[in-house]
């Protein structure tokens, strides 16, 4: 099964049928950059850029150190910056806003799709109702749209895949990243300008697709089925919950052979496994049997003694 895009499951879970799961990194965005810029073994960042002022910072919806903030200063200090690209099969959901009001809308590309934010209601509800209008839109972004709500700032929703970046510099201090860049299947999705203000960037998840780990149903056919999974079809033909039906449980924790889980919950190759020797062929059985021996045996005889008598 090919890898789902960071808009498909977008509110994590995972794929019901075939081969192949989703494991979402348990630690936080501090501890995945620090851990992608040492390098580790299933870390979810390669080629890690980040500097000057910054501040990791907790959120009430996802936990300790999920935000860093690139401070913005006109001074003698560096302002921040970082450039964050997405390792061979993670992919990730981030929120980033800036205190410089209209600075996403301005500088998106046309594909960007744009909605209101209600600074009234929740920011759960507000990012799920950014969340659905990436739905099936991949590839694309999302901007707050100035004049559809009551902000005086700047925010973006995306998500980026293998191989995608993001990069922003709030003063252009660094020449390893860009002033403001996502980048997604190799379009460019902002314009690099400068932000010359404050940017929180916010980690929604980190998830990376491992082929390998059964779904809870792997053998189920979902072509066959008349209704989706957890529905079964009423008198009149339509698909209605089934009060029979019970969830598939929580991923489980065992790993594929030869791989264990990291202290983020990641699979890994594990160093000291050992790939079982493979069995021994058998030998071939020997073509001449002995008896097929003996007559050829006996029949050298025969021809040396019909020669000695001919010569004698």
């Amino acid at each position: 099964m090919v890898a789902p895009n960071p808009y498909q499951f977008i509110n994590k879970g995972n794929p019901s049928t075939g081969m192949g799961q989703f494991q979402y990194y348990n630690g936080s965005f501090k501890q995945a950059i620090a851990s992608s810029a040492a390098g580790n073994v299933g870390s979810p960042f390669t080629n890690v850029v980040i500097g000057g002022l910054k501040d990791y910072q907790n959120t009430s919806n996802y936990g300790t150190d999920s935000r860093v903030k690139l401070i913005d200063n006109d001074g003698n200090t560096t302002s921040g910056y970082i450039s964050l690209k997405m390792a061979s099969g993670w992919s990730g959901l981030f929120y980033v806003k800036t205190s410089n009001a209209d600075f996403f809308d301005d500088n998106t590309i046309d594909e960007t799709k744009r909605g209101g934010w209600n600074d009234d209601a929740s920011f759960s509800n507000n990012l799920d109702a950014a969340k659905r209008n990436l739905d099936d839109q991949w590839p694309s972004i999302w901007v707050y749209e100035q004049g559809f709500g009551n902000l005086n700032d700047s925010r973006t929703v995306f998500g980026l895949d293998s191989g995608d970046y993001m990069s922003f510099d709030i003063d252009s201090e660094s020449g390893n990243a860009a002033q403001a860049r996502i980048r997604i299947d190799g379009v460019d999705y902002l314009n690099n300008e400068e932000a010359d203000d404050d940017i929180w960037i916010t980690c929604v998840w980190l998830r990376k697709w491992n082929p390998d780990i059964p779904s809870p149903n792997p053998l189920l056919d979902p072509v066959l089925d008349v209704c989706p999974l957890g529905q079964i079809p009423n008198e009149l033909g339509v698909c209605i919950p089934d009060p029979d039906y019970v969830p598939p449980g929580p991923e489980p924790d065992v790993c594929p052979l030869g791989q264990i889980p990291n202290e983020f919950g990641i699979c890994i190759p594990d160093p000291d496994y050992v790939p079982p020797e493979p069995e021994p062929e058998d030998e071939p059985e020997d073509d001449v049997s002995a008896f097929a021996m003996l007559a050829l045996l006996v029949g050298i005889g025969v021809i040396v003694m019909t020669a000695l008598k001919v010569r004698a």
